[in-house]
């Protein structure tokens, strides 16, 4: 999943491990992606397209 930061376009969110280039951060786990929706309005952060992949099961 995409995510810009219209406000910081070169944010690190060190506790997520997340770094913005140019405003944007590519996140593939769902996990990260939640926290970073939860973040401050302040900040600019907002998801822009694309899903995370699916967390993986043990179907046979």
């Amino acid at each position: 999943m995409r995510f810009t930061s219209s406000v910081y376009k070169q944010l690190v969110v060190h506790d997520l491990g997340v770094t913005f280039v140019d405003g944007e951060a590519e996140v593939t786990d769902k996990a990260t992606a939640d926290l970073l929706r939860g973040l401050p309005a302040e900040l600019g952060v907002r998801a822009v397209g694309g899903r995370p992949p699916r967390e993986s099961t043990n179907e046979s």
